[in-house]
């Protein structure tokens, strides 16, 4: 396997966060999605949490976690509101939110995309714009010129595959297209994209490590024993979890890995996957809790034989009780995965803060830190409180250990973050 820098602690423990579902945006397609009341209940995103101005009383609360790395997105529309218009403050601030987590001893982990677009971009065609993959990679230049100097860890692309299926098959998400077709070339366009990314990146900082955010989701036959079943659940695999992997190999130095749940796929249903069985346990987005499948994704990720490292898992979930749960099973799956000799790196919780989960608006609830949408105000949860005692028994180890014995969240002491009072725009 590749080495994993000496720069860089052995193994990653972080938060993870995306520009639009925390800073809020209005010039991208998603803003404009959701004033066509795309999204549920007709919900926009708004100022999000309003953490473009109060970025750097979260990062505090963040570090009261433990935490040794954080990962955030920028947001192209913020940073490029007009094709060739640059806004230098923008960048600035930018820069100034990477010098922060710097000085609070992070490794900050950059993405690029995380599903949105410029308006002026999804106005030419998006993704199939004829001078997209141009506009991309000089967007990618001019964030690395600007912030590459305190940058070693970049993601490309977040979740490809679900940009091109939710947004090119479903149709729930922007551009709203409904083709198979467009969703197979839509993925090709973005394995293309991404090795254009890939390239630019490591042609302006060699030494940094570059990736994507891989989504894999389990796909099981709904029944063992239907030949037709087994066989949609293997066709369903390769194409979302295998596929843009080997299309984009080798132009990655690491691969991140998003994973939440497993599906079911019957063959009456096509390639329509099973959300969940009857009487499983969901989180509040209905999806099915399956910890053993994050050690199946890094199991088969693992043959690429690269650093993995998990760029999200998470739950929206509003008892807190079962988030602890989740976060204590789900890194016992890792801790077996690298007891199996599978090389993972990191783990970084999605998500730090509750924020604006897409077409399904406000009312999921993902965060260690809850957020109350009408005051601003964080109040940290319980899991919080466990995640940082994970962290603290962890500190120097490498792998990873979840002690047999872990405490009941409620009896943790409290999440110590000095806050400095800030004044607020309206």
């Amino acid at each position: 396997m590749s080495a994993w820098p000496r720069s860089l602690p052995p193994f990653l423990w972080g938060v993870a966060t995306s520009s639009h579902q925390v800073e809020g945006q209005t010039h991208n397609d998603w803003t404009r999605w959701e004033a066509a009341g795309r999204v549920r209940e007709g919900q926009r995103s708004g100022r999000g949490c309003d953490h473009w101005s109060r970025y750097q009383e979260d990062y505090q609360r963040f570090a009261a976690l433990g935490i040794n790395a954080y990962r955030f997105s920028v947001e192209w529309s913020r940073i490029e509101p007009e094709p060739g218009q640059w806004d230098r403050e923008a960048l600035a601030t930018y820069r100034r939110m990477v010098q922060a987590m710097r000085s609070h001893g992070w490794v900050p982990c950059l993405t690029l995309h995380h599903f949105t677009l410029p308006l002026w971009l999804a106005d030419r065609g998006g993704l199939f714009a004829p001078d997209a993959v141009e506009r991309f990679t000089r967007y990618a230049a001019t964030v690395v010129e600007h912030l590459g100097d305190l940058v070693d860890l970049y993601v490309t692309i977040n979740e490809p595959m679900v940009w091109a299926v939710m947004g090119y098959a479903h149709g729930s998400w922007p551009p709203g297209r409904r083709s198979v077709w467009l969703a197979w070339r839509a993925a090709n366009r973005l394995g293309h994209l991404h090795r254009h990314l890939y390239r630019t990146i490591k042609a302006a900082r060699p030494t940094a490590l570059v990736g994507w955010a891989h989504h894999y989701a389990v796909f099981f036959p709904y029944r063992e024993t239907s030949w037709a079943d087994r066989r949609d659940a293997a066709a369903v695999d390769w194409l979302f979890n295998r596929r843009f992997v080997a299309q984009i190999a080798p132009d990655f130095d690491f691969i991140g890995v998003n994973y939440y749940f497993r599906q079911w796929m019957h063959w009456r249903q096509g390639f329509r996957p099973i959300t969940a069985k009857p009487g499983a346990l969901t989180t509040d987005m209905g999806w099915e809790i399956y910890p053993a499948g994050l050690r199946h994704a890094l199991r088969v990720l693992g043959r690429w034989q690269k650093p993995l490292v998990v760029k999200e898992n998470g739950i929206a979930a509003r008892d807190d009780r079962l988030r602890q749960r989740f976060l204590v099973d789900h890194l016992r799956e890792l801790a077996a995965a690298q007891a199996e000799g599978l090389e993972v790196r990191g783990y970084f919780y999605w998500s730090a803060l509750d924020n604006f989960e897409w077409a399904e608006g406000f009312h999921p609830r993902f965060g260690l830190f809850a957020v109350d949408y009408a005051t601003q105000a964080r109040t940290p949860r319980p899991s919080a409180r466990l995640y940082r005692w994970l962290i603290e028994q962890n500190r120097d180890r490498f792998p990873i250990a979840v002690p047999d014995h872990v405490p009941d969240a409620e009896e943790l002491p409290p999440l110590k973050a000095a806050v400095s009072p800030t004044n607020h725009p309206a």
